[in-house]
């Protein structure tokens, strides 16, 4: 029931470009069709729903796609003045310099970690070879982890004022 008021309201919000008439009736496999198209509806069971349809001026669509539309804070929102905000900014940007340089230090160990596993391979039986495999594949993985978080941190650095 919940669906069908959540229906009939986006309907209602659309405007007065489509029919203001909807029709209602069960389709062949017994679920709930709604439709403002009156052709090709069942002789049988059919249910008309004339539904409101407000003034344009009450219908709030949002804006076409691509176009940004940017909130208005509210009257009472904080504020703070240049100077404030220039400190906070160079706080960001301190400490994601240094993010950038304890990842880049784990990525390098990272990479030497890879570099000391390929070198030094464990005995030569089946299950040993196995968890080497999987050893590796796992340093591999930490280092395209520390790769992907160097480069999030430049970028959000260079997006920086």
């Amino acid at each position: 029931m919940k669906y069908v008021l959540r229906f009939l309201v986006a309907l209602a919000m659309i405007g007065s470009v489509h029919a203001e008439t909807i029709y209602r009736y069960l389709d062949d496999r017994g679920g709930v069709t709604y439709t403002n198209i009156p052709s090709g509806l069942p002789r049988k069971g059919v249910e008309k729903i004339n539904v409101p349809v407000p003034p344009p001026s009450d219908v709030h669509l949002p804006s076409a796609p691509g176009v940004k539309v940017k909130p208005s804070p509210p009257a009472n929102f904080p504020k703070v003045d240049s100077q404030t905000q220039r400190k906070r900014d160079l706080s960001r940007k301190q400490i994601l310099d240094d993010e950038l340089k304890s990842e880049e230090q784990s990525l390098d160990a990272a990479k030497k970690a890879v570099v000391e596993a390929e070198t030094v391979k464990l005995g030569s039986t089946d299950k040993n070879h196995q968890k080497y495999i999987e050893r590796l594949e796992g340093l591999k993985d930490q280092v395209s982890l520390h790769e992907k978080n160097v480069d999030a941190l430049k970028k959000e650095i260079s997006g920086l004022k």
